[in-house]
């Protein structure tokens, strides 16, 4: 299933790539908030597309998703709606939970490339990488402590235990390393080689700056009281972006612009502002 929101056009790509697969999916979940601004018409005729309806918010999608797939599905796979898939990525997926029943759910196994770290990448650049990739049917895979949110097989009885929080609003920055934490309590999570993918990060209608460098302390910050990140691990996630941040600020890189390292900059500091004020409060990045 797709969560999306005002990206009618990357949406429409990512539906293609999922109509490429060599194992077709059961069906293709498409979460929105608003049919006639978020889908296109030819999305929707797409053999096994499905529309969900619902409130705004990466996890509010998710969980509408998670709440509306057909019974007699097993997994259920959570994918950015700007991802490009290797032709065999659900077939090497199914085989591999089949395979593995330890195994709850898979996340970032075989990333060939990731615009969130390089810049964001083209469509007709995640075509051209994936398709020089070439497959892996080794079977190759390792565990993981966690998962990615932009790729995720999960186990439908583990996806209906583990609800996606709420509280993390819009963005919802580390909601997959909070949904990670609680399903590996129910088994082992692992990333599989044959999995693979580029995922663009595309920047069309993403959240200000400001509000993402808000979500990175605020979120960091309630997840760490909540339990499911470490104190060091937030103390260090957040220092890694400030640096970022000033760093990219002072000499912009590729990523990100000037302006928006001077955006999360000052949504980070409006962030540590409310947490002095208010505590843990990821809600109110309304405000912001």
């Amino acid at each position: 299933m797709i969560a999306s929101i005002r990206r009618r056009d990357v949406l429409h790509e990512t539906v293609l790539s999922l109509a490429r697969q060599s194992r077709q999916a059961d069906e293709i979940l498409l979460s929105v908030v608003n049919p006639e601004r978020d889908v296109k018409e030819e999305t929707l005729s797409i053999s096994g597309v499905r529309l969900l309806v619902g409130a705004q918010g990466l996890t509010f999608q998710r969980n509408t998703g998670v709440a509306h797939v057909h019974p007699d599905c097993d997994l259920i796979g959570f994918l950015d709606d700007d991802t490009e898939l290797h032709c065999d990525y659900l077939r090497n997926a199914c085989e591999f939970m089949a395979r593995h029943p330890e195994v709850v759910a898979i996340s970032d196994g075989g990333m060939i490339a990731n615009g969130a770290s390089t810049g964001e990448l083209s469509r007709i650049e995640a075509l051209r990488l994936v398709e020089s990739s070439g497959g892996d049917s080794s079977g190759k895979f390792w565990f993981r402590s966690g998962l990615y949110g932009c790729d995720m097989i999960v186990r439908r009885s583990v996806a209906e235990k583990t609800p996606f929080d709420t509280r993390l609003p819009y963005e919802a920055l580390y909601e997959d390393t909070d949904f990670g934490v609680r399903c590996a309590r129910l088994g082992r999570l692992a990333g599989v080689a044959g999995c693979r993918l580029v995922h663009l990060a595309s920047q069309v209608s993403r959240p200000s700056a400001k509000r993402h460098g808000y979500a990175h302390v605020m979120n960091g910050f309630y997840l760490w009281r909540k339990g499911s990140l470490s104190g060091p691990s937030f103390f260090r996630n957040t220092a890694k972006g400030l640096i970022a941040d000033f760093a990219g600020f002072i000499v912009p890189r590729h990523c990100k612009t000037r302006a928006e390292r001077r955006g999360q900059l000052w949504g980070s500091i409006l962030g540590f502002r409310d947490i002095v004020i208010h505590g843990a409060q990821p809600g109110r990045i309304d405000l912001i």
